[in-house]
């Protein structure tokens, strides 16, 4: 199945609300009754994103002699996550969520990287179909092609936490990337991504809020005369940054380092936020900062897309955020039709 998408407008999203948690109705006693912290009994945690399992009938009878995953890139991650500071009353400002990992953000991961349905993200497409009405979508692919500026993409990463999966993850197919959240944060997000630098394997990772300068892969060995006997191949490089943004402060005019990186070196923008749709109060910030967003990478004719993923708790907060996205803020908002997402307690979005 080729995922699809669904057009929302002011009659569309309240059907659509309505049929995508009959769905989760459907699959209640599959699915955790949580609030979604990924483990909230440990401070260090270590998450596997690899390939599933094939299922019992994809596997041929001769051959069901033990489980072997499917080919595909594996991580091992580790995750500093304070559950003090989600419990406080006084860490950054008590805004606490983003100390610990939220269980959106493997998931997102596992379906982008292994989901035959996600294809299109990773390797972009002009033909998805738009369920319910003629035509099809356009998808820049997530994945930069080439080392040439029209073909990098580049991601911003909105309320980030302290997690580094997802950049951990995705510094390995694009050209740049930028962690952002509130000043609270970003220090122990930094240690995060510090800690598993080790699984950016595929690209050379640098970094000015990191520390991390541009090494020679490796010197090319000389023959008896003194002459390379080959020339040095480097890795592509992705620049990792991690920056403060804070949405009921943000000011698209005032000059921003990571937005102009993103724009002088990607020809597509992608950004992403993971679980960021919880409290009625940040909605609000949330769109004006993504529509604020939006426009300055445009009017720098950049390519952007908006992946928002949500976990489905609270109907109320749900209908709100797709009232203000699609009525107030008239952002071109798009459900993700996917099996796996169906079956699952998450919605993705994207703002094409």
């Amino acid at each position: 199945m080729s995922v699809k998408l669904v057009s929302l407008d002011e009659d569309s999203l309240y059907e659509h609300i309505f049929e995508r948690y009959v769905e989760l109705g459907r699959h209640t006693e599959s699915l955790k009754q949580d609030l979604g912290i990924q483990q909230r009994d440990a401070s260090t945690l270590e998450i596997d994103i690899e390939p599933p399992l094939p299922s019992v009938d994809s596997i041929k009878p001769r051959k069901r002699k033990g489980s072997k995953r499917t080919e595909g890139e594996r991580y091992n991650i580790l995750v500093e996550q304070s559950l003090s500071d989600l419990n406080s009353s006084v860490s950054n400002n008590n805004s606490t969520t983003g100390y610990v990992l939220w269980s959106s953000t493997p998931f997102f991961l596992r379906w982008l990287l292994y989901n035959p349905e996600a294809q299109p993200f990773r390797e972009g497409s002009n033909a998805v179909e738009i369920m319910e009405r003629e035509g099809t979508a356009t998808i820049p692919s997530m994945y930069s092609s080439t080392s040439a500026r029209q073909e990098s993409v580049g991601i911003l990463e909105l309320g980030t936490g302290i997690s580094p999966l997802m950049a951990s993850v995705l510094c390995n197919h694009v050209s740049a990337y930028v962690c952002t959240d509130q000043r609270g944060i970003l220090n122990r997000l930094k240690y995060n991504l510090k800690e598993n630098l080790s699984q950016i394997t595929r690209r050379q990772c640098i970094s000015a809020t990191l520390g991390i300068e541009s090494e020679i892969e490796s010197a090319a060995p000389e023959n008896d005369d003194g002459e390379e006997m080959y020339r040095t191949r480097r890795k592509p490089m992705v620049q990792l940054e991690v920056q403060e943004l804070d949405w009921e402060k943000f000011d698209a005019k005032t000059p921003h380092p990571y937005l102009d990186q993103l724009s002088s070196s990607c020809g597509t923008v992608y950004i992403l936020a993971m679980d960021v749709i919880y409290n009625e109060y940040l909605i609000d910030p949330f769109l004006n900062t993504l529509s604020a967003l939006r426009n300055y990478f445009s009017e720098n004719n950049i390519t952007v897309s908006c992946l928002v993923g949500v976990h489905l708790r609270s109907q109320d907060i749900v209908t709100q955020f797709l009232e203000q996205a699609v009525i107030e803020h008239e952002l071109p908002v798009q459900y993700i039709h996917s099996t796996t997402i169906e079956e699952s307690r998450y919605a993705l979005y994207l703002v094409n």
